[in-house]
């Protein structure tokens, strides 16, 4: 009887282990500048500097569309749980309030999105380090992607792709 007690107590406790281990332990340096972005792309190291661009504005008759030049990124991202560092002046305030994740459209050689009525993103988000957020994206389909600054024409750009 006080062995099986003592193996139910042990699964137990591995059990709720196992539970407390699912966040990775991320030990990424903060990116250097307010409105850079890195990639997670391991739990150790520096990340993946996204693509940094100015984004202009295009005023057609029906939208208003901004425009970053050059089609695809040369970063990506997973479909599944990806991770971004995202420094921003002041992490104090709320994230949905200063940052938002656009799916871009690819025309030619550029990437646009609606200025209006951008095609958003769900994100998860928490503090991390002094100045960052560590956002996390349970799901992306694939394409090409912006994290934007509110009050900014600075985009921080990423492909999504299968990584095996």
């Amino acid at each position: 009887m006080k062995r099986n007690l003592l193996i139910l107590a042990f699964l137990l406790f591995s059990i709720a282990q196992a539970n407390c281990q699912k966040e990775k332990n991320i030990r990424i340096s903060e990116p250097e500048f307010s409105g850079t972005s890195v990639f997670v792309n391991d739990t150790i190291g520096k990340g993946i500097l996204l693509e940094q661009q100015t984004a202009t504005m295009e005023d057609h008759i029906v939208t208003l569309k901004y425009v970053v030049k050059v089609c695809c990124s040369s970063v990506f991202a997973d479909t599944i749980n990806s991770q971004f560092i995202v420094r921003v002046p002041d992490n104090s305030i709320n994230p949905q309030d200063q940052i938002s994740i656009i799916k871009l459209k690819v025309e030619k050689s550029r990437r646009t999105w609606n200025y209006l009525k951008p095609e958003t993103v769900e994100f998860k988000v928490k503090k991390y380090g002094a100045g960052s957020y560590l956002i996390t994206v349970p799901k992306f389909t694939l394409g090409q992607y912006a994290i934007l600054f509110k009050n900014s024409n600075a985009v921080n750009l990423f492909g999504v792709k299968l990584i095996k």
